[in-house]
């Protein structure tokens, strides 16, 4: 299980990840019959982003 947060509110969300975005983004799809891709982005992590110094290598 996923946690996401948005600006207000929050949300379990079941799936599995099926890519990285960067260090702290990732997307997630929902099991059927929705079958849909989510971005989540993790709260409070402090990575990289691309084209920061090792940006690349988190991915």
């Amino acid at each position: 299980m996923l946690f996401a947060s948005w600006t207000a509110s929050a949300e379990i969300i079941a799936g599995r990840v099926v890519g990285i975005t960067d260090g702290d983004t990732v997307k997630v799809l929902t099991p059927s019959p929705e079958n849909r891709e989510i971005k989540v982005r993790l709260a409070g992590i402090d990575a990289p982003e691309r084209g920061q110094p090792f940006g690349k290598a988190l991915k």
